[in-house]
């Protein structure tokens, strides 16, 4: 399917989530100055958080052990 090594493919993945939740962060602070309910700041927080966890993951698992 692709020509890049897994392990490369892997940490590009890692940094891909990464962006995506600091995205979603910084989403959650604007919709927060711009006074929007709480209860969608939180949501999108919260995605972030999940897209931390799974870009973290994937950087962990490029680590040589």
């Amino acid at each position: 399917m692709g020509s890049m090594e897994p392990g490369k493919r892997s940490r590009w993945l890692g940094w891909w989530y990464l962006s995506i939740g600091a995205g979603f962060l910084l989403l959650g602070v604007n919709r927060l100055l711009a006074h929007d309910r709480s209860w969608l700041v939180m949501l999108r927080w919260l995605i972030a958080a999940g897209f931390f966890l799974l870009g973290s993951l994937e950087l962990r698992r490029t680590k040589p052990r």
